[in-house]
């Protein structure tokens, strides 16, 4: 107990104990709450639990809290919890407020997918969060991680194209009863190595170091482009043998269940369209693959990124326009492999999925040609043009050029010029003048002149050093563009890694939180670092303040 300046009581310590309670299972995303927090209770949740430790070690709050403390006045209620969390909060927003001291700033987003329309929320044109914070500020720009809009062109084909998104199913469900016992995996081995051995004897593959190595099962990832990929080429290489393990599997499975699943997926592998979709999806993902392994990269080259964007366009549009034939080729040669019926391409189309009444009035040919081959790379283009749009290219490439990396190669004035022309709140046309200007000095300056830009690793780097040889006030505007490129990593894929935290906070436990709660438990989470900074005494006088409560703390 202790006294204030007005001499009433105050209860110190109980209050520090529940703000350590707090302290202990914020940074760590654990849950506060039990199932059942009563008497009987094994398991009362980490908070009540932590209380619980606490008070048989602490012997100066052991008769202040808990069942020693006044009914009403426990400081142990749902409620209490997330006012506590909600301060932790404020203190640790604060805290970043405070170290941002009215500077430039950029703000990581993600949604959490089970609550939220994440695309109308994120990148809607009239309530979106994009455009409401652009109403703010014209220089806000909104650019996603390249890695995942690249994931997010495939997704949005999936959703257009019925046959796409059917063959990702179809793929993953055969995929996992194949792969859905330690036998099945052998007898999948042992089916690949025969095969691998038939084809060397008959002279179809070549012998050689690394060659011929054993194929796994690659399921595809939500959220990784190559997966996909890997998928789609390694099941059409291991098609045989996957065909073969179905087949065991549709004469002894244990249930009637698993023996229909594999029948079923057995009749529907080995159709022409199936095959057709296989080698397509293949041949398209595989045009994009170099750029997703330049994406992913830690130091990626944002500029060869942005060219291989390009390039991938341009070897999509030969696709559409030069190799048809040579996909039909493929696909009848793998057909007549596995003895899958090739359609007269003459004949009308009859959709299976519909009513065999309802017969089409276009061809075969029509139909793969023209409904799906042309359709799907058309798509693939609209949506690589509408993710890595000018805007997006002229702020990234801009990047590149300020980078320190193999001695300012990449440095170019105008493209730099183009970065700075679309923040129009921070250089008007006197100052781009000026910044031309600075560019042209400062570039002499760190790569000809001061050897102490001469080992530097990047953008963070190169900032610190200008302000460590005070050349940041020689070059203000300079300065203020690399702050705005040190504001754009989401160019990578490894910023997404920040939102894994959601996985952790929205848990079983804590599977229906509103978004004050949600918010309060993710922040001293992810700024963890910063949290651990900041005292009990401050969080619990924030908590003090918050609302009127039975006693004073």
């Amino acid at each position: 107990m202790g006294m204030d300046a007005n001499g009433k009581t105050k209860r110190l310590s109980p209050a520090i104990s529940l703000s350590l309670s707090d302290h202990q299972l914020s940074p760590s995303g654990l849950a506060f709450r039990g199932h059942r927090e009563d008497e009987s209770s094994l398991n009362k949740g980490n908070f009540l639990d932590i209380l619980s430790w606490y008070v048989e070690r602490c012997d100066k709050i052991r008769d202040l809290v808990l069942k020693k403390a006044p009914k009403n006045d426990q400081l142990t209620s749902h409620k209490i919890q997330k006012d506590i969390i909600i301060a932790c909060k404020i203190e640790t927003v604060k805290a970043i407020m405070d170290d941002l001291n009215g500077d430039f700033f950029a703000l990581l987003v993600d949604e959490s997918c089970d609550c939220y329309d994440g695309a109308s929320n994120m990148q809607g044109d009239l309530r979106g969060l994009k455009t409401l914070i652009q109403q703010e500020s014209k220089s806000a720009y909104s650019i996603h991680c390249f890695a995942h809009q690249l994931q997010l062109t495939l997704v949005a084909v999936s959703k257009k194209c019925l046959e796409v998104g059917e063959l990702v199913l179809l793929v993953s469900n055969i995929l996992n009863i194949v792969g859905g016992s330690f036998k099945r995996m052998d007898d999948l081995r042992e089916s690949q190595a025969e095969k691998v051995q038939e084809a060397l004897d008959m002279g179809e593959l070549e012998t050689g170091r690394g060659l011929n190595q054993e194929l796994g099962l690659a399921r595809a990832a939500d959220t990784c482009w190559d997966s996909h990929y890997k998928s789609f080429k390694n099941f059409i290489s291991m098609f045989g043998s996957i065909i073969d393990v179905l087949d065991t599997i549709v004469v002894d499975a244990r249930t009637l269940e698993e023996r229909a699943k594999a029948k079923g997926y057995l009749s529907s592998c080995q159709t022409f369209e199936v095959a057709f979709m296989l080698h397509l999806m293949r041949d398209v993902l595989g045009i994009t693959n170099e750029l997703n392994t330049s994406l992913q990269k830690k130091e990626q080259n944002i500029e060869n990124a942005i060219l291989l964007v390009e390039v991938a366009k341009r070897r999509l549009q030969k696709l559409r326009e030069e190799e048809w034939d040579s996909l039909i080729d493929k696909v009848s040669a793998f057909c007549v492999k596995y003895n899958i019926l090739i359609p007269n391409f003459d004949d009308l189309y009859v959709n299976s999925r519909r009513s065999r009444r309802k017969v089409a009035d276009y061809t075969i040919l029509h139909h793969y040609r023209v409904d799906i081959f042309f359709k799907i790379i058309d798509w693939q283009v609209q949506e690589l043009n509408a993710r890595f749009n000018e805007v997006t290219t002229n702020l990234l490439v801009g990047v590149a050029c300020l980078n320190r990396v193999d001695s300012f190669s990449s440095f170019d004035i105008n493209k730099i010029l183009r970065m700075a022309e679309l923040y129009p709140d921070d250089f008007s046309e006197n100052i781009t003048v000026t910044l031309k200007n600075q560019l042209e000095t400062y570039i002499v300056d760190v790569r000809d002149v001061d050897k102490k830009f001469s080992n530097l690793q990047g953008l963070v780097d190169l900032f610190e050093t200008l302000v460590k040889t005070k050349k940041h006030l020689n070059y203000p505007f300079v300065f203020r563009l690399v702050k705005f490129a040190l504001l754009l990593p989401v160019a990578t894929a490894t910023v997404e890694r920040t939102f894994s935290a959601m996985k952790l906070i929205k848990s079983e436990l804590r599977n229906q939180m509103n978004d004050e709660f949600m918010s309060s438990c993710l922040v001293p989470y992810v700024e963890r670092k910063i949290f651990n900074t900041i005292s009990d005494e401050t969080i619990m006088n924030t908590f003090q303040e918050m609302k009127t409560h039975r006693g004073q703390l």
